[in-house]
């Protein structure tokens, strides 16, 4: 084994590259950025005609089916054993998990694991996506990684990915540039033509701003062209496997061998000699000061455990605490995060949702390999039909973990309710259907991989497959709550079950709060979250069966390109 030889910035590692994916190896072709639709927006070329096709397929299967639906709904004693596994099916399989969450709660408090001290402290980096966020923004998610505690022997650095050079309507600078001017201490910058081979096969020019943020070593990859944050995570992750590797001389994939280069010679003066987890983080969210340590605490307790996502709840202090925005979001997100997701990690242990605004990822050929980053960061094709672009285009990080769990069936991922994390939530009706459309998409593609995969546990494809079915008849279930005529028998069981359910969610609610006031909250919030959630989700699959074929981000970061460049 040979040691790489790294005297100059322009370095190069000598590999094989056969092993390599296809669409991570470097081309020697060039792609023109008028590809896009738009230099603001990734908008990958597809087949329109085609995927408005499928989408008309798709519309054509769903409302006969829910409009015969309804119409049975009418004549409930005649069509009863039809509709009941409609109408049963979610509500016992959510009481299910709810029992399953807390037989195994109990368990683990009774039979609790001593926290494992590693004889060595692990390195990380932070890794930060942004694309249009503003100062403050940027400021909060920045400071948030200075302020975490009990981390002093871990070595540690700030790697922020930007999206191109983007601003948010009205602001005075893109995120870029208050990167540069404004938040790195001491800022060294260098320009690098064909950096790396973004992953529509373009070869990408990259500027490296290296500096400090409160005494962290950071280092900023900005892209002169938006590719998307699932193009820039990539990026990152393969590099930090090949860093791992580099005494062993890999193949680059992606990456130029200058740009390779200069983020390890940035590590190494950064004392990191490896990397042991990736710690992720939104440029629109603040971890609480003890989360990064929860994470890794939790990540210890198993070795087969490959990531752990916290505990997120809405940011206060961006929307006003009594908002209805913040009201009704933070009651969703506390009654989401301890149904489907708390049963996979007590039970399983492979939660299939790591959200990247916070998420602790162990960097080794299971999640940051070429094999998986290739599957991964496949580019949406012409020849590509519907679910493929949805796949490829939406909610990239449950689409990368569902990826590692299918592939690897001894793969475990967790929650760590203890590692909380605030977030920006939508503060317009607009921007909320533009995300929770993203939201409905992603999931949908993912549960139908978990339904399809031979791996996949008998408990969570029942899980996959009743959501896929609610969400099928849903439009039926809402409007026929409003006319339909259930029997008694089936009305006291369902009556039994909704209740159970809302005891459980109302339990949550006040367990999660931390104060008296967030009590009050909660509450508030879990009645509007009872009274207007139907109808919000309802509106949404509307909306997402509307825009079935429209890949553009939405409303949920309008960007303003920067002329200047």
């Amino acid at each position: 084994m040979e040691i790489l030889e790294t005297t100059s910035s322009g370095a190069h590692i000598a590999g094989n590259i056969k092993s390599t994916p296809n669409n991570l190896r470097k081309r020697s072709f060039f792609f023109s950025s008028r590809i896009l639709s738009s230099a603001i927006e990734h908008l990958p070329t597809v087949d329109a005609r085609r995927l408005r096709l499928e989408k008309y397929v798709v519309l054509a299967i769903l409302i006969p089916l829910n409009c015969i639906l309804i119409y049975m709904f009418t004549n409930w004693s005649k069509f009863s054993w039809y509709l009941i596994p409609e109408l049963m099916l979610r509500i016992v399989v959510d009481c299910t998990e709810i029992t399953l969450v807390i037989i195994f709660f109990i368990i683990r408090r009774l039979y609790r694991r001593q926290p494992r001290i590693s004889e060595k402290p692990e390195n990380f980096v932070y890794l930060l996506c942004c694309y249009n966020e503003s100062y403050p923004e940027l400021m909060t998610s920045l400071d948030s990684l200075a302020e975490q505690q009990l981390l002093d022997t871990h070595k540690k650095a700030i790697v922020v990915i930007c999206d191109g050079r983007v601003s948010s309507k009205g602001e005075p600078k893109t995120a870029a540039a208050y990167l540069k001017e404004d938040i790195v201490e001491r800022p060294s910058s260098r320009s690098m033509a064909q950096a790396y081979t973004a992953w529509d096969g373009a070869p990408m020019d990259v500027e490296i701003i290296e500096g400090e943020f409160r005494g962290i070593p950071i280092i900023c990859v900005i892209k002169n062209e938006n590719r998307g944050k699932r193009d820039g995570i990539v990026l990152i992750r393969s590099f930090m496997r090949k860093f791992n590797q580099r005494h062993s001389s890999p193949s680059l994939a992606m990456l130029s061998s200058k740009l390779f280069a200069e983020l390890k010679n940035f590590l190494e003066k950064a004392s990191i000699q490896s990397l042991d987890y990736a710690v992720g983080i939104d440029a629109d969210t603040r971890f609480d000061t003890k989360c990064v340590f929860n994470l890794i605490q939790t990540v210890r307790e198993d070795d087969q455990c490959q990531g752990v996502t916290g505990y997120i709840r809405p940011d206060p202090k961006a929307l006003g605490p009594f908002s209805f925005s913040y009201l009704y979001q933070n009651a969703e997100y506390l009654v989401g995060q301890h149904r489907r997701r708390l049963r996979q990690s007590l039970t399983s242990r492979k939660v299939t949702c790591l959200p990247g605004c916070c998420q602790l990822l162990r960097v080794n050929e299971y999640t940051c390999g070429d094999h998986i980053l290739g599957k991964f960061g496949h580019y949406p094709k012409g020849t590509d039909g519907l679910f493929r672009t949805i796949r490829s285009m939406m909610s990239e990080d449950r689409d990368h973990i569902c990826l590692v769990l299918s592939e690897y069936a001894d793969v475990r991922t967790r929650v760590c309710l203890a590692a909380r994390a605030y977030t920006t939530v939508p503060s317009t009706p607009s921007v909320l259907l533009s995300q929770r459309r993203r939201w409905t998409l992603g999931p949908l593609t993912s549960d139908s991989l978990l339904l399809s995969r031979k791996t996949t546990g008998w408990i969570e494809r029942v899980a996959a497959f009743t959501s896929i079915l609610h969400w099928t008849v849903n439009p039926a279930l809402y409007v026929s709550r409003y006319y339909r005529q259930i029997d008694n028998q089936t009305k006291f069981y369902l009556i039994i079950l909704e209740n159970y359910r809302l005891v459980y969610d109302l339990l949550v609610v006040v367990a999660a709060s931390d104060s008296v006031p967030d009590i009050i909250q909660s509450f508030i919030g879990f009645w509007m979250y009872g009274f207007f959630g139907p109808t919000v989700n309802f509106v949404t699959q509307l909306y997402t069966l509307y825009k079935l074929d429209d890949f553009r981000w939405g409303k949920t970061r309008i960007g303003v390109a920067d002329k200047a460049k």
